[in-house]
């Protein structure tokens, strides 16, 4: 191996390193409510993550923040948001802060080919609402492909939006809860008007987030 491609790999591998101490610290420092733009800003500065990282990694803090806000609204319920790489048909855990690490764990780069409809290419909770009041008792195909962790790890009842923007499909956000509930459609259409804070962003960055998230697994 050359000198150049020495010289690479170290990077490629620095810049690994620093990327996944950074991730593994964030959801704990959003406890304590720092800001974390200082950090990722001064990865920049020397040069560990270009320009891209530095947007992708802002995004990820600025979606754990997201979480805590929706958890703030919505008492009693965990919130997790989900990045769906296309190509690969699978998802990838873009915050997930208070959700069971159990099911985080399952969901990080989880296949979602079962989860497309015939005919469609994207799962149907990247496309439509999905609201599961009774995971045990849920026919759907969310419920059947997923129920068995969901429950092993606590959870009775989850809702499903899909992020999009324009043309562009991100992914979507899962509600989690530990009772069984009915969403109601006032909480239901708050949930999506909410979404749609993030979507923007997300649609920007998506393409530079996703190899973070692997990369972090």
């Amino acid at each position: 191996m050359d000198e150049i491609n020495i010289a690479q790999s170290l990077e490629k591998f620095i810049y690994r390193k620093e990327i996944k101490k950074t991730l593994s610290h964030i959801e704990p420092i959003l406890k304590n409510h720092q800001d974390l733009s200082t950090v990722f800003f001064s990865l920049y500065e020397k040069g560990i993550i270009g320009e891209d990282e530095l947007a992708a990694l802002q995004t990820k803090f600025m979606l754990n923040q997201f979480t805590s806000l929706m958890e703030h609204h919505f008492k009693e319920l965990s919130c997790g948001i989900y990045i769906h790489d296309e190509n690969e048909k699978k998802m990838w855990n873009g915050a997930v802060t208070n959700v069971s690490p159990g099911y985080n764990e399952y969901s990080s780069g989880l296949s979602t080919v079962n989860d497309i409809l015939d005919g469609d290419e994207i799962p149907v909770y990247s496309k439509q609402i999905v609201a599961i009041p009774d995971l045990e008792r849920g026919e759907d195909i969310t419920s059947l492909n997923h129920k068995k962790e969901l429950l092993k790890n606590g959870y009775q009842s989850i809702c499903c939006c899909p992020l999009t923007y324009k043309d562009h499909i991100i992914g979507h956000t899962v509600i989690f809860s530990e009772q069984k509930r009915m969403f109601t459609a006032e909480e239901i259409n708050m949930f999506s008007m909410y979404m749609t804070l993030i979507e923007e962003k997300l649609a920007e960055v998506k393409n530079h987030l996703l190899p973070i998230l692997k990369n972090a697994k």
